[in-house]
């Protein structure tokens, strides 16, 4: 095997750990890769100088081990790695990013930790990524002179328009008789995403790409590859429009594709982040894909995955027959010891499942909902009452469930990894409508679905995220319409909050000083057990429809609607209405008649949820199958993350409920009257995997790896969860 370096991988004089770390706690059209691979012939079978592998991804996150499973770790992986790029004559070990955070390990030692895994590890080059600022350009530039690799990143500038410190545009590498050509390649929103001067600048994909392959070939390569991170659904656009490249490998959305795609001309290959595959992609000298092979780890319990059973190209390895490397392993016990010892025991009990997965963008979570609730006590030392707690989806990380039963420290800051520090602001109404309208991602033009993108407390709204229509309404803070000149106090992270067009021109009332992570390990200092619920605080809708009638059947009242015009099929058990307190109750039954649906409610129940209420808001949700037809998109409806069907809504007239003979409803409803839930998808999906599978095309597409687990509230069920998509914008 040829290395750039020229190094073996005996690392025994590696320094130990030195004990002044810094501290922060307490403070398209493809084709599939099949359809092009020779058929006479593989890459063993081809001249040893005219063919090179590349094996990656990387993406760790700044972890040494999975968040929840352990045994999926660093030193597992690289064993992996050494396999595969010692079955190949020529091979590069490509990272794509990422690496330093976020992770407990990344806030507590700002990357330090990874260098030097990375440094043993002999990798050869690695794309930079947004999480590798997260804590500020100088350390970012330090963690970059401390590496014995080159970081590459062809679109992001400085203010003289020069590489970024600490980095390089691209890089050459000799591979027996090929010239390897890199770069790296960033999200244009870059700026969005972390810690990242303003007065630095960052290229478009395509100029920034095209710019880094003609000095490439400029320079003599035989190949140019992108290790990227960028969003899957870019690598189609730079297939089709920059010229000369051969292959990218790797993303920033953290997918895991059934086998490399080619578009253009130009090998796709994603096989996700972290620990739970090793991808590689054999290239020959004109650049063209000779051999793929993709390894997926899995635990001794867990299934092989379909595209396991379909492609040879494809094996798997169990953990309990992976040998661990020694150096690695030392290292992540040296790096997490002090940690384990610090954050290891438990400090809550949890009753039910904290869902802190990607999930958090999608859709409105018990963990989204418990710890907003603790930001709004971050104002009781200053006497001040916060009405409204945010959280941006992309601050939750680990994408991991935890309990029911015992939640360690460890935990918590695991899922709370960054070093944001929680404020106060003086808001109006107008404000806080602004603020949850600038959030919402709209569908399709995100690269996700449609998506709130946030959690909250103090506030419930409604809000459709359909193309050419969408909108936030229906805005309760503390159960009451909001007032749009009324002022509030509003807590939020520091970082959102200087990302927000909205947030960054309020008035600061309170900077706290405490992180988020620490924040509510302080909270539960006090708290022996905790169970949050999901409450209605964030209610999609895709199709409203008229106001409904009501009848009084006896012991039931009855709501009539239309179905909606979008409609193939209603689901009738997801019925329940909605008041602004968010209160609910759920369906008796419902009915489909011809155009129209009749749910029944229990008439006492209904009653008694709207009773002591003044104008109650009461509205009338309910899920439904689209009509393919009617919407007008080129992939298959719902593909919204986090649901499973669409959703109706109809206003109620609450005296209508009171007094039946009186109901004069059945006019012309409001269209402008919006509303949702997202409360009934016990299943909701992970982001990346509603317009991702459509833009990856039948040939790859988005694959994301399946395993059982328990979980539930009522007691254990098994359900089958995708492994995360990553990033969208963390």
């Amino acid at each position: 095997m040829t290395r750039h370096s020229g190094e073996s991988n005996s690392h025994e004089d590696k320094s130990t750990v030195d004990s002044s770390r810094r501290r922060f706690l307490g403070t398209t059209a493809g084709v599939s890769a099949a359809a092009l691979l020779p058929t006479t012939a593989s890459a063993a079978a081809q001249s040893n100088d005219e063919t090179v592998t590349l094996v990656h991804d990387t993406h760790f996150h700044g972890r040494f081990e999975d968040a929840q499973e352990l045994e999926l770790n660093i030193a597992r992986y690289y064993t992996v790695v050494q396999e595969a790029l010692e079955e190949a004559e020529q091979s590069m070990f490509v990272g794509n990013g990422d690496e330093i955070a976020p992770s407990v390990l990344g806030l507590e030692f700002e990357g330090e930790h990874m260098i030097e895994a990375l440094n043993y590890m002999d990798i050869d080059v690695v794309g930079a990524g947004n999480h590798e600022y997260d804590f500020g350009a100088d350390v970012a530039t330090e963690r970059f002179e401390e590496s014995e690799f080159p970081w590459v990143v062809a679109n992001l500038l400085d203010d003289e328009g020069e590489p970024v410190p600490g980095t390089e545009r691209w890089r050459t590498f000799e591979q027996g008789g090929l010239t390897v050509g890199v770069f790296g390649l960033v999200s244009e929103g870059f700026h969005s995403l972390t810690d990242y001067p303003e007065e630095w600048e960052v290229l478009g994909y395509v100029e920034g790409s095209q710019e880094a392959v003609d000095a490439l070939r400029d320079e003599g390569a035989d190949v140019v590859v992108c290790a990227s991170h960028v969003s899957t659904g870019v690598h189609y656009t730079l297939a089709e429009e920059v010229e000369g490249l051969d292959a990218i490998v790797g993303s920033h959305s953290g997918v895991v594709f059934d086998e490399p795609e080619i578009v253009d001309g130009t090998i796709i290959s994603e096989f996700g982040d972290e620990f739970d595959h090793v991808g590689s992609i054999t290239l020959d000298a004109n650049g063209d894909l000779a051999d793929w092979q993709r390894t997926d780890l899995l635990l001794p319990e867990w299934e092989p995955s379909s595209a396991a059973e379909e492609y040879d190209e494809i094996s798997v390895r169990y953990t309990d027959e992976i040998e661990e490397d020694e150096y690695l392993a030392d290292l992540t016990d040296e790096w997490t010891g002090e940690l384990e010892d610090e954050l290891g025991q438990p400090v809550v009990e949890s009753e039910v499942e904290l869902n802190a997965t990607f999930d958090n963008y999608a859709v409105e979570t018990n963990w989204g909902n418990f710890m907003t609730d603790v930001m709004r006590t971050v104002g009781d030392t200053a006497d001040i009452d916060v009405d409204i707690a945010a959280q941006n989806g992309g601050g939750i990380r680990g994408d991991s469930t935890h309990g029911p039963g015992e939640i360690t420290g460890m935990a918590i800051m695991d899922i709370l990894p960054f070093p944001n520090e929680i404020e106060v602001l003086e808001v109006t109404g107008e404000d806080v409508v602004a603020y949850l309208e600038e959030e919402l991602r709209s569908h399709p033009d995100d690269a996700f679905g449609a998506q709130p993108a946030i959690q909250v407390s103090g506030v419930s709204y409604e809000w459709k995220g359909h193309e050419d229509d969408s909108w936030v309404d229906n805005v309760f803070v503390g159960g009451e319409p909001v007032d749009e000149d009324e002022t509030y106090y509003f807590a939020h992270n520091d970082y959102s909050i200087g990302n927000s067009p909205t947030l960054s021109a309020a008035e600061q009332i309170f900077a706290s000083g405490q992180f988020q992570g620490p924040l509510l390990l302080e909270y539960l200092e006090d708290v022996d057990t905790i169970a949050p619920e999901r409450e209605n605080r964030m209610l999609r809708v895709d199709e409203t429809v008229d106001e409904a009638t009501v009848s009084d059947n006896g012991d039931e009242r009855t709501l009539t609607i239309d179905v909606p015009d979008g409609a193939a099929e209603i689901q009738p058990d997801s019925f329940r209405a909605v008041i602004r307190t968010g209160d609910d109750l759920e369906a008796e039954s419902a009915a489909v008649d011809g155009d129209s649906v009749a749910v029944a409610f229990d008439a006492d129940d209904l009653l008694a949820l709207i009773e002591d209420v003044d104008d109650p808001a009461l509205r009338l949700f309910g899920e439904y199958e689209p009509d393919q037809d009617h919407w007008p998109y080129e992939f298959d409806v719902p593909t919204s993350d986090g649901y499973d069907h669409f959703k109706l809504r109809a206003d109620v007239d609450a005296a209508a409920v009171e007094d039946p003979s009186d109901d004069d409803s059945g006019v012309d409803g409001d269209p402008d009257n919006h509303a949702d839930d997202d409360d009934s998808d016990d299943g909701d999906g992970m982001p990346g995997f509603g317009p991702l599978g459509a833009v990856a095309g039948g040939g790859a597409g988005a694959y994301l790896y399946a395993r059982s687990r328990s979980s539930g509230d009522d007691g254990e069920r098994t359900e089958t969860t995708e492994r995360p998509s990553g990033d969208d914008d963390r």
